[in-house]
C-alpha cells in the first residue's frame, strides 16, 4: 500500500496540474496586452507591475494619460477658485438660514456648521483682498507695457448684408457692384492760392499750346483733301464732315480754296454759324435770297412772304426758272446744334439741299449726328461723309457759355442762349388766348421798330392800345381777364413795363430783334 502511495505521489509531482475548465470572459483576446500599441504625442503610457507568486513580474496595462502641459496649472487654479465660490455660496446659505430654522437641527450639528461656515466665509474674504491687490498692481503693470496681441479686444466683424431675393441677373450685377462707402479729401478749394485777375490773363497769354505743331500738321493734311471735295461738290453730292474738334477754320480755309481756284467768276458762298443761339431758319432762308435776288435785305421781293416755308418755295422756283452760272455755296457750321435741330428746320434743309443748283457743306459735332434724320432725309441730303478730326479747341462762341446756362436754369435773365426756347417751353403750357396775346405783342413791337419807332430795348407797346388789339381780336372781353392773362407773363419774365412822362405804362419784351422774330415764327405756324 505504502508502495502504491508513493507511486501517485511520484506521479502527480511529475504530471501538470489539471486546470477546471472555465467559461471564457468577454474582452480583448488573450495575448493582446503585449502587442506594440500606438500612442500619440505627448501621452505616455503608465504601467504598473504585478509580482506573481513564481517570481514573475506581469506588467498591467493602464490608461494613457496626457502629459501636463503649462495650462493645466491654469485649468486647475480655475476650477479650485470656482470650488472656493462654491463653498462660499453655500457658507453664506448656512449662515442665513441658521436663524430662520432655529431649533429645527440639533445644537451640535448647528454649531459645528457655523463654525465650519464662519471659517470660510473669512478664508474667502482675505484671499479676496489679496487677490484684489494682485489686480491692481497687474493693471498698474499693463498699463505701463505694451498690450499683447491677445489681450487686445477684437472689434465686432460686421455682416455683410443679405442681398434682396428672387434678383434679376442685371439687378444682382449692380448689389454686387455697388459703390462702398464715400471717401472725402482733404484737399479743398480753400486751400488753394487763388489767382488775381492780372495774374490769369498773364499766365493765359503766356502760354503755348505744346501740341501746336501737330494741330497745324494735322490741318494741313485735310487741305490735301480740297481738291476731291470740290470735284464731289461739282458731281451733285453734298459733304458732311464729321471729327472731334472745331472745324470751323478749316470750312473757311475751303472756302478760301474754291474762291481762289474757280477758273471763270468765284461761285457766291453763303456760311451758316448754326451754333448760333439765335439764328433762325428764316433768317438763313432771307440771306440766300439776297445771293439769289442780288439785292439788300431791305430791298426783298414783296412777294417773298414771312413764313420760312414760303421763301424755301419762292427760292427754289426761281433757281428752276433762272439757274445761275455756278451753283451756290451753303456751308454750314454745326448742322446738328440745337437751333436746326427743331421741326421744320431739318426737313426745310433737307429739301433745300437736294436742289441741283445748291451745294450744301456741313459740319456735326455730336457723336449721334446720323440718329437726326431718318431715311427720306438722308437720301435728301445726300451726304459724302469724311472724317475731319482737328483736335482744335472749340471758340467761345461755339460751346454755350456756364454763366449763360446758369442764369437759365435760375430764370434769370432772358438775354441769354436757348431763351427763345424757354419761351416756347411756357407758351405751349399756356391757354390758347395767352399765347395769342403774347403773338400780338411781339408783333406790334416789331412794327414799331420797323417803323423807326426806337431802339429794341426802349420799343414798346401803350397798355391801352394792346388791350383794344385784344379785344378786337376776340382774345379777351374784360380788361380783368387781360390783367389775368399778363400776370402769366409777369410771373416768367417774359414781359417788361415801364411808366413814361405822361403816366401812361408800356409793355415791351427782354428779347433782341432776332429772338423775337423767331418766337412769333413760333407762334405763327
Amino acid at each position: 500500500m505504502d508502495g502504491i502511495a508513493a507511486h501517485f505521489e511520484t506521479a502527480s509531482e511529475n504530471e501538470e496540474p489539471v486546470h477546471t475548465p472555465r467559461k471564457s470572459r468577454l474582452g480583448r483576446p488573450r495575448g493582446s496586452g503585449n502587442k506594440a500599441t500606438s500612442v500619440p504625442d505627448g501621452v505616455h503610457e503608465l504601467r504598473s507591475e504585478t509580482i506573481l507568486a513564481d517570481g514573475r513580474a506581469v506588467g498591467l496595462p493602464t490608461t494613457p494619460s496626457k502629459s501636463r502641459g503649462p495650462g493645466d496649472s491654469r485649468r486647475e487654479a480655475q476650477n479650485a477658485q470656482q470650488l472656493d465660490r462654491s463653498a462660499k455660496r453655500k457658507s453664506v446659505r448656512t449662515l442665513i438660514e441658521k436663524p430662520v430654522n432655529d431649533g429645527v437641527s440639533d445644537e451640535e450639528d448647528s454649531e459645528d456648521e457655523d463654525t465650519l461656515a464662519r471659517k470660510i466665509w473669512e478664508a474667502d474674504e482675505a484671499e479676496s483682498d489679496e487677490q484684489q491687490d494682485g489686480s491692481e498692481n497687474d493693471v498698474g503693470a499693463e498699463s505701463a507695457g505694451p498690450k499683447t496681441p491677445s489681450m487686445r479686444k477684437k472689434g465686432k466683424r460686421r455682416k455683410s448684408p443679405t442681398p434682396p431675393q428672387n434678383l434679376p441677373p442685371h439687378e444682382q450685377y449692380f448689389w454686387q457692384n455697388r459703390p462702398g462707402k464715400i471717401k472725402t479729401s482733404n484737399s479743398t478749394l480753400s486751400s488753394l492760392s487763388l489767382l488775381t485777375h492780372e495774374q490769369y490773363h498773364k499766365e493765359i497769354n503766356a502760354f503755348e499750346d505744346p501740341h501746336e505743331s501737330s494741330f497745324a500738321f494735322l490741318h494741313s493734311l485735310h487741305c490735301r483733301s480740297f481738291p476731291q471735295w470740290r470735284f464731289e461738290l461739282s458731281e451733285s453730292y453734298n459733304i458732311c464732315l464729321y471729327g472731334y474738334g472745331s472745324k470751323r477754320k478749316l470750312v473757311t480755309a475751303f472756302a478760301n480754296y474754291l474762291h481762289r481756284s474757280s477758273p471763270t467768276k468765284p461761285p457766291k458762298i453763303l456760311v451758316v454759324n448754326g451754333y448760333a443761339p439765335s439764328v433762325t431758319l428764316r433768317q438763313l432762308l432771307t440771306t440766300l435770297a439776297t445771293l439769289v435776288f442780288d439785292c439788300t435785305p431791305t430791298h426783298l421781293p414783296s412777294h417773298l412772304g414771312s413764313q420760312p416755308r414760303d421763301i424755301l418755295t419762292i427760292l427754289l422756283s426761281h433757281l428752276n426758272t433762272h439757274p445761275p452760272s455756278t451753283p451756290y455755296q451753303v456751308f454750314i457750321n454745326s448742322l446738328d446744334a440745337p437751333p436746326l435741330r427743331r421741326s421744320p428746320t431739318p426737313a426745310l434743309l433737307a429739301q433745300l439741299a437736294a436742289h441741283p443748283q445748291i451745294n450744301l457743306l456741313a459740319t456735326c459735332d455730336s457723336p449721334t449726328f446720323p440718329l437726326l434724320w431718318n431715311t427720306h432725309l438722308r437720301d435728301q441730303f445726300n451726304f459724302v461723309f469724311h472724317d475731319t478730326t482737328t483736335f482744335q479747341s472749340y471758340a467761345s462762341v461755339e460751346i454755350p457759355s456756364v454763366v449763360d446756362s446758369v442764369n437759365e436754369l435760375l430764370n434769370r435773365s432772358g438775354r441769354n442762349i436757348k431763351g427763345k426756347e424757354g419761351v416756347g417751353f411756357v407758351l405751349r403750357s399756356l391757354p390758347e388766348n395767352a399765347r395769342n396775346l403774347y403773338r400780338v405783342l411781339i408783333a406790334e413791337i416789331l412794327a414799331i421798330i420797323d417803323d423807326g419807332g426806337g431802339d429794341v430795348g426802349d420799343a414798346g407797346v401803350d397798355y391801352k392800345v394792346l388791350y383794344q388789339k385784344v379785344v378786337e381780336e376776340f382774345i379777351c372781353s374784360s380788361e380783368m381777364g387781360f390783367r389775368q392773362l399778363l400776370k402769366e407773363f409777369y410771373d416768367h419774365q417774359m414781359i417788361v413795363s415801364r411808366r413814361e412822362g405822361g403816366g401812361a405804362e408800356i409793355l415791351g419784351v427782354p428779347w433782341r430783334r432776332e429772338e423775337m422774330k423767331g418766337i412769333l415764327e413760333d407762334l405763327m405756324v
